[in-house]
């Protein structure tokens, strides 16, 4: 009897245990989101509010993400081995690990100098005539990526962000050094991190309107893990009239296309967002949440891996938003600058609530686990019976039942 209602409350618990996510579905539900699990992990960036502490800051972050973009605008790619071993780096890595997030390494060939894309160079070259043929530039380059993955082991590597801004505004004869060095570097980063994910990421906005899908198609599939892209798609057409004046008006397939060009390949959106800023883009708190519920909607069936907004808090104040040099992105943040919370931050916490499935494992895994694990309480638990006996022609042998 006593085994028997162990088991009972043995299968309890473990049923309460793999059904935890359905609670969490269920808030998610409330809200009305367009899924009720989700495969990919969810990316922020942890912006600061105004008098935030850093603690702070990654640590609602980690509450309501997997991963982020470890970022360092200000440090030139040929310096990040370095600029990673300071103890100051060193700390702020630390701190994202314990806030729960998986940092996204970044290493990127390109900077924007007086308002012009170019090649970054290190200072002993010579800017004007230095291109990512050089086989000095190359050699360093390698040499970043090899040091990042040998010493982090990063689980995602991006090797280069947002390429196609390269070729459209900096050296299109120049792109295609660039894809043989994106070749290189995969088999680079391969050699000393194996399950280090390479990939690269592409404006879906620009790619789609420039009708630039070709510069996907001069990478090796095979020298990459992932497609990236970044969309914001309320920015196009600025500072003129905007496209897409609402989610609800971008086309049916705006992401699907993109299947069409990445093969069998799992697809990140290193950066999404909209925009609340009414005078700048004519956006809203509303809009943000629809942009989130439309591209949920319209992405359910893709083979997406992380999904990141751009921004925890906005870059600028409310009052700033008149500024003359104020951006529509800068008001892209699931909360206002003084920490306020917009309404799609609500409905990014429902997401982030819901129950992730491994993609490895049918959606039917938790009722399968459950079952097996019942039965094997039942025989545990089931009490012994006396030996049988029977007779065999001369002699009784006893055996005892299976």
């Amino acid at each position: 009897m006593k085994r028997r209602f162990l088991s009972i409350v043995l299968i309890g618990i473990f049923i309460a245990a793999t059904y935890l996510g359905v609670v969490n579905m269920a808030h998610g539900e409330q809200l009305s989101l367009p899924v009720s699990s989700r495969r990919f992990l969810l990316g922020l960036t942890p912006t600061f509010k105004l008098n935030g502490t850093l603690e702070e800051v990654y640590e609602t972050t980690g509450s309501a993400a997997e991963v982020m973009n470890l970022w360092f605008a200000s440090v030139p790619w040929y310096n990040l081995t370095e600029h990673l071993e300071k103890p100051e780096t060193q700390g702020l890595l630390q701190l994202i690990k314990s806030s729960g997030l998986t940092p996204v390494f970044q290493l990127n060939f390109w900077t924007v100098k007086d308002g012009k894309v170019m090649l970054q160079v290190p200072p002993y070259m010579n800017a004007a005539t230095t291109t990512l043929g050089n086989p000095e530039l190359r050699r360093l380059w390698l040499e970043q990526a090899t040091n990042i993955s040998r010493d982090h082991h990063p689980k995602y590597f991006c090797i280069g962000n947002e390429v196609d801004t390269y070729y459209w505004n900096g050296s299109r004869e120049d792109f295609d050094n660039y894809v043989s060095l994106v070749g290189e570097t995969y088999d680079a980063v391969k050699t000393v991190s194996p399950e280090t994910k390479v990939f690269v990421v592409f404006r879906l906005d620009t790619i789609d309107s420039y009708n630039g899908w070709f510069l996907l198609q001069k990478f090796n599939t095979a020298k990459l893990d992932l497609f990236g892209f970044t969309s914001y798609p309320y920015m196009l057409g600025y500072p003129r009239p905007a496209w897409y004046e609402k989610p609800m008006d971008m086309p049916a397939d705006y992401y699907m296309r993109i299947l069409k060009y990445t093969g069998n390949k799992s697809i990140v959106f290193s950066e999404i967002a909209w925009t609340s800023s009414e005078s700048l883009r004519n956006g809203s708190e509303q809009e943000q949440v629809e942009f989130l519920l439309w591209f949920l909607q319209h992405t359910k069936e893709m083979p997406v891996e992380i999904v990141s907004w751009l921004c925890l808090h906005d870059l600028r104040t409310v009052e700033e938003e008149k500024t003359p040099n104020a951006l529509p992105n800068d008001f892209a943040g699931l909360k206002y600058k003084n920490g306020t919370e917009k309404a799609v931050w609500n409905y990014w916490q429902a997401l982030f609530a819901l129950p992730r499935i491994v993609p490895e494992l049918p959606t039917t895994w938790p009722l399968a686990v459950t079952l097996t694990f019942a039965t094997l309480v039942e025989l545990l638990c089931r009490p012994k019976r006396p030996p049988v006996r029977y007779a065999s022609k001369n002699k009784v042998k006893t055996t005892q039942p299976k």
